[in-house]
Order: structure tokens, then sequence, then C-alpha cells
């Protein structure tokens, strides 16, 4: 039986990875800042553990010790009206939550050190983008979420003289249950909905089922380390997604959104949806992973099947 640790447990992500790995057997460790809300949201079957002060204090020993992988989700939403104050939050929340984890790992006895940490991250490292493909050589942008995210990794990887690290740099998931899908919803259901900014901007999706399996396959296989793209095969732009999304739903997707508009409404956070990025998960393919939902459409239409 392996030992997980995740971090980040309630959110979106970690809610399903901690369901995976108890389908499959192993212990689950959940630190969260409310322990007793994570034990009643996660089940019986996971430990949850109290990590109260995540960027000014390092996890508890007790948590961490014998653990054989750490899977690393904590951080602040993200799709949230960026004020100064919240931009500081997103960017502490994942700096400073990471460095503070890694503290933790290093104070660890050798042999009660977990052998890999998993630590997400995102493909905002690469910054808006145009129609080119971006494997995980391509170098960082110079926008705010491409530096929160490089000083992200850069945290995750000091790491690497302990133990196997891999940096998952995930894209916009679809998922049932939160995201930027359950923003999308309510528009195209009520025939709203339709590309924003012209369309032509990739979103670089990816199914909830396969960034869990990813990150499980991350923990398994010793031959991933370092960046690692955690987006479908196939990434689709912004007026593909839409077309995609009212074919799922049985409605029109042909009202334009124009840039403007997604500013007026979120501020400088609007940018998120206006740019985009063709990242490739070149390194899981190399490896042999098998996505379980390369396509758009039976991606979106698995995913509404379960809202």
């Amino acid at each position: 039986m392996t030992r997980v640790v995740v971090t980040g447990a309630t959110g979106t992500i970690g809610d399903a990875v901690c369901r995976a790995l108890v389908q499959r057997g192993d212990k689950v460790v959940a630190l969260s800042r409310d322990p007793e809300r994570a034990q009643a949201v996660l089940g019986a079957d996971v430990e949850a553990h109290g990590w109260y002060e995540p960027t000014t204090t390092a996890p508890p020993a007790e948590a961490l010790a014998g653990a054989d992988a750490v899977i690393h989700l904590l951080g602040e939403p993200i799709s949230q009206r960026w004020s100064e104050p919240v931009k500081q939050r997103i960017r502490d929340s994942r700096t400073l939550g990471t460095r503070m984890l890694v503290a933790g790992l290093r104070e660890l006895p050798d042999g009660e050190r977990p052998r890999v940490l998993v630590s997400q991250s995102a493909t905002g490292y690469y910054g808006p983008s145009d129609g080119r493909e971006l494997d995980e050589t391509a170098p960082a942008g110079s926008d705010f979420l491409a530096e929160v995210v490089s000083a992200w990794e850069a945290e995750a990887s000091a790491a690497q003289e302990l133990m196997r690290v891999v940096l998952s740099r995930t894209g916009v998931v679809l998922s049932p249950s939160g995201g930027a899908l359950s923003k999308m919803l309510p528009f195209f259901r009520a025939g709203i909905g339709g590309p924003v900014a012209g369309g032509r901007q990739y979103v670089p999706w990816v199914h909830i089922d396969d960034v869990v399996s990813a990150l499980l396959f991350s923990v398994d296989d010793e031959r991933v380390s370092g960046p690692l793209n955690v987006t479908a095969p196939r990434p689709v732009n912004n007026a593909e997604l839409s077309r995609a999304l009212g074919a799922a739903l049985h409605r029109p997707a042909l009202l334009p959104v124009p840039g403007f508009a997604l500013h007026l409404l979120y501020g400088e956070m609007g940018q998120i949806v206006t740019t985009g990025q063709r990242a490739l998960p070149a390194r899981l393919l190399e490896l042999g992973f098998s996505f379980g939902h390369p396509e758009i459409g039976p991606a979106l239409k698995d995913v509404l099947a379960r809202d």
C-alpha cells in the first residue's frame, strides 16, 4: 500500500485525486486548514491533518513522515477579480506554501522522507501565446501569472536534492464540480454562449479524469520528473470549444463576447479567457501515457453527463 499526502485535498482536483487513490487501495493523508471539514468531505478512508498556516509554517511532521509521495495542489483560486491583495494571496499561497512544504520535507530523516513530490503548476507558465505549439521546453512568459508560476516551480524544484520532483503544468480542467466549465455553463445553457474575443486563442483543456490519471502516473513512474504539460493532446481554440459545448448542450453558440466585456467584468483576470496557450503534453505522450478523453466533443459530453 502506498501512503500519499495530498494538499489542497478538498479542491476540484484534490477531491478527485483522493477518491482515485482510495479506490486503488492507497493510504491517503489530507493536509488542510480545516481538517474537520476535509474529513467530512473526503470520508473516513482519508486521514486528515491540520496545516493551519501554510504560508508561514511547515506541515506537521507526523503527516509527512513515512509517506511514499506528496501531491501538492494547494493554492488560492485564480478565477476571481484581481485586486492587489488578491494577487498577493495568489502568489503567496503558491510560493510560500510550497517553500514551507519543502522545508518540512527537508526536516524529515532520510528513511522517513517521501520519494517523490508532484507539485501542481499551470500552463500559465508560458504566458499569453499565439498559435505556436508549446511543449515543456518552451520558455516562460512575463505576465503576472507566468511570473507566479515560475516562482512556484522554483520553490518546488528546491526539493530536487531530496527526491524526484514533478511539476504538473495543468491546463483548463473540464470537471462537473468546478473550474472554468462551471462558469461557462449558465450562459451556454441559456443559449447566449459563444466565442470570446474573436475565439482564435487556444484553450489548453484537459478532462478531470486525465488530470487525475496523469498525477497518479507521475507518482508511480520513476521516469517522470521536471515539467509535465497536463493537457489534452488535441488543444482547440476558443471558437472550437464554444461550438463543441453548444453541440453537447444542444444550444446555439453563436453570440460573440467582446474582450472588453470580460475585462469590465473581471478586470485584469479577464486576460485568462482572452488569451491562451497551445500547450501540448509532449512528455506524457513520449512516456506512453494514454489519454482517456483526447477529443473535446466526447470529453464535454462525458463531463456534462455527470453534472
